[in-house]
């Protein structure tokens, strides 16, 4: 006869499985890093409006128009490394990391497609694209050459993306600032000797800040391959199979309403441009320059995000739900104070920075407004960084995408052109933003507190 008790075993059966070890994984070193790059890449956008400013005005208006459509030209890059982002973190998370080095592979040959399509597009699209902003004669000849310049690079900048999105989501957020650091200096000492020629290079204008940028591009790009293929970075390359049905379909389960996100916030920040372009150059080159300078306060928001959704990520993927919310809400009271701080040492002294870019007084009038009024947004943004961020990180990207039409619909277009038929001045349009960001925080509230995305990523397996 048996001596075991059966109460034990029931009592054994009974007993919850114990609860997953939380993660260690720190906000300053996933935040401070990328934040550092961030920085850094804003103030390599600055300096080559700085550059470049000595051309004049019509010259920075070519810059900031080209580089505008590049960046919205990538929204299809940008999509597949935010499903890139939140594959990998889940990965990471239940520490499975062969399937994170496969979902690596396999959006490096997406983005690598994307890129060569965009290269072929552009070469037709270029003029017309830049065009929109009012380009006219050899301002708007310029601008689309610039366009066609970067778009080449682009194969370079799609690998770069894909893997400073992997090695974050993984955790490892020092290693893309650093190798980015190098690329930003090539970049703003070479835009400096190619647009005004130094030594043995002719002066090119702003065809040499294009050159100097896609170069920059390729060096980051080729010294990540090296360091991958060389076992040198956290995320290791396997010899194994990773074009695979299941993993392509929940990528694009991920990257598809990520690319409509990104594609209603460049439709409405290109129609925003626009509608400023109808009130003038200097109202315009006002815009582009405001918004690189809060462009500094802004990716303060941004390294939150990316910090946020690696959290979201890696928590869910070892099944602690709980906890990923948790760290949303303590990334978000942080990033809302910090950015609080910062929009209002920048609105506090909008016409000293202002005056160290332009010295024309309209458009510095003008650069002081817009900058007021995008510092008081400064708070409202980091609901949408953070929170965004964990949705993201979590694999919902629909909420994002739906709460970026609301916005962009009920905020931008509506109020600009309600103040745009009615005569108002340009101060008017440029305070359609602050509505913007109000919709969209409190939308961000809303879906983020009904908990849905906790289970947005193992509802598409």
């Amino acid at each position: 006869m048996s001596s075991k008790n059966p109460d034990s075993t029931a009592t054994a059966e009974s007993t919850p499985p114990p609860a997953p070890p939380a993660l260690k994984l720190s906000l300053f070193k996933l935040a401070g890093p990328t934040i550092i790059g961030n920085l850094l890449l804003s103030f390599v956008h600055l300096a080559a409006i700085k550059i470049v400013a000595e051309l004049g005005a019509d010259a920075v208006a070519a810059v900031i128009a080209a580089d505008r459509i590049y960046m919205a030209v990538q929204l299809i890059i940008f999509s597949i490394t935010a499903g890139t982002t939140a594959m990998v973190a889940y990965a990471w998370g239940s520490r499975n990391y062969a399937e994170a080095d496969r979902v690596v592979k396999m959006s490096s040959l997406l983005t690598l497609g994307a890129s060569l399509l965009l290269c072929v597009l552009i070469q037709w699209l270029a003029t017309p694209l830049v065009a929109i902003f009012g380009l006219r004669g050899e301002t708007l000849a310029e601008a689309a050459f610039y366009l066609k310049v970067l778009i080449y690079f682009n194969v370079f900048f799609s690998f770069l993306a894909v893997m400073s999105a992997a090695l974050r989501a993984a955790g490892d957020a020092l290693t893309p600032v650093w190798i980015a650091a190098i690329g930003n200096i090539v970049n703003v000492a070479l835009a400096y000797v190619l647009v005004y020629g130094i030594g043995p290079f002719p002066a090119l204008g702003i065809k040499g800040a294009a050159y100097a940028a896609g170069i920059s591009y390729s060096i980051v790009s080729i010294i990540f391959f090296w360091m991958w293929r060389t076992q040198r970075l956290l995320l290791k390359p396997e010899k194994q199979v990773f074009m695979q049905r299941d993993r392509a379909r929940r990528l694009i389960r991920i990257a598809v309403p990520a690319g409509i996100e990104q594609s209603i916030f460049n439709v409405s920040i290109i129609a925003f441009m626009w509608v400023v372009s109808l009130y003038g150059t200097e109202a315009f080159t006002a815009y582009g320059i405001g918004v690189n300078i809060l462009s500094i306060s802004i990716v303060i928001g941004m390294g939150f995000a990316i910090a946020t959704a690696t959290m979201a990520g890696q928590n869910l993927g070892a099944g602690l739900p709980e906890e990923a919310e948790r760290a949303a809400w303590r990334n978000l009271k942080i990033s809302f104070c910090t950015m609080a701080v910062l929009g209002l040492v920048i609105g506090l002294n909008a016409r000293f920075i202002g005056s160290f870019f332009i010295t024309d007084p309209l458009v510095l009038d003008y650069l002081v407004a817009l900058t007021v009024m995008v510092a008081v947004v400064q708070p409202m943004m980091s609901i949408e960084f953070t929170l965004g961020g964990a949705l993201r990180g979590a694999g919902d990207t629909k909420s994002p995408a739906r709460i970026t039409l609301m916005g962009f619909l009920f905020g931008r277009v509506l109020l600009t052109a309600v103040f745009y038929f009615m005569e108002l001045g340009i101060y008017w349009v440029y305070g359609a933003l602050i509505a913007d960001y109000i919709i969209k925080s409190a939308m961000y509230f809303y879906v983020f507190r009904k908990g849905r995305w906790k289970t947005a990523f193992a509802g598409g397996r």
